[in-house]
């Protein structure tokens, strides 16, 4: 069994996954889910917490941004798609807390619930289940803006990032109006913005060529934006792969070590 700290005996809830108790039959240890709430501006958020099986709370953590798809307030969405299930998969790979913020709102980007966020990483700090100083960023799809956003925005707070099928402009207007869809190019001056926040940062991006929904465009031009600043930066593009190209990036046993190189 893992060693939790008396701090975590306190919360909200607490629950594991079906695996086995033990370790004695030869089976994974459980996977610890830390639910928790908390009300920022008048606006409730579920967020989570996973410490996958022989991980310590206090060492290195991920920020997980989900997807429009996986909006809400009940606190299991978060966890069904993307990098929860890759770590539930293969918890050996993924040696770090996992900290998974649910968006309440579909019609609002990532940065409109800045002010959360903030406050679920620092509680999170504060309660020793993981190290401030070694902390990275990731997420998929609106998941993949707000890495983008909040990773530029706080790059002080994150050691690398990894945008997947990501995007810059906005979707969705403060007032939560669909704006449209863009297309990008180096030249804009909201990827020229980007660019400059996430300069000093290690970044990993993904995509796949044949995406419906967010054009592969977009991180195109962010990798050659970084790229032209000689910046850390990576570009992976699936060849014929629309939208869905987390489960190849999640999947990888490479961003895995890659994370691990920029965390331990």
């Amino acid at each position: 069994m893992l060693s939790i700290p008396a701090a975590l005996l306190c919360l909200p809830f607490f629950r594991m996954t079906e695996q086995s108790m033990t370790a004695e039959n030869g089976l994974t240890p459980p996977h610890q889910i830390i639910g928790r709430r908390m009300t920022v501006d008048g606006q409730e958020y579920a967020w989570s917490v996973m410490v996958p099986a022989n991980v310590e709370p206090g060492g290195s953590a991920i920020l997980f941004l989900h997807g429009y798809g996986e909006c809400g307030t009940d606190g299991e969405l978060n966890l069904a798609v993307g990098l929860p299930p890759a770590v539930q998969a293969n918890p050996g790979r993924w040696p770090f807390v996992i900290v998974v913020p649910q968006k309440p709102v579909h019609q609002s980007e990532w940065e409109d619930h800045e002010r959360a966020v903030l406050a679920m990483l620092d509680e999170a700090a504060r309660d020793g289940l993981y190290d401030p100083d070694r902390l990275a960023i990731t997420g998929l799809s609106q998941g993949g803006h707000g890495t983008i956003m909040l990773g530029g925005y706080h790059a002080e707070r994150f050691r690398a990032a990894a945008p997947v099928c990501g995007y810059v402009d906005r979707r969705f207007s403060p007032g939560r109006e669909l704006l449209g869809e863009f297309g990008a190019e180096v030249t804009d001056p909201s990827v020229i913005a980007a660019v400059d926040r996430l300069k000093g940062m290690p970044v990993w991006l993904f995509h796949g060529s044949d995406d419906s929904v967010i054009p592969a465009a977009e991180s195109r031009a962010l990798h050659a934006g970084l790229e032209s600043l000689g910046a850390e930066v990576r570009y992976t593009e699936y060849p014929g792969v629309d939208h869905n190209s987390w489960d190849n990036a999640f999947g990888d046993p490479a961003l895995a070590a890659w994370f691990a190189d920029h965390l331990n």
